[in-house]
């Protein structure tokens, strides 16, 4: 399970979408955002791209979890 962000909302003129951030499974360093929007039955990506910097809440995040090796 992926502990980047996926944020839903609705659009001023009533369009569900939402934005899905993710790791790149071939780049493990890089993190995606893809935008999806609702068709009124399911999900349809309309648009992504990888990102140079990822930041959530104001702190800034690797694309990889990173953790301390005794």
């Amino acid at each position: 399970m992926s502990d980047l962000p996926t944020i839903a909302y609705e659009t001023e003129s009533g369009e569900r979408r939402r934005v899905r951030y993710e790791r790149n499974p071939d780049k493990p360093h890089q993190a995606e955002r893809h935008v999806d929007r609702w068709d009124g039955r399911t999900w349809v990506p309309c648009g992504g791209e990888s990102l140079t910097e990822l930041v959530i809440e104001g702190e800034h995040r690797a694309a990889v979890s990173i953790t301390e090796v005794p």
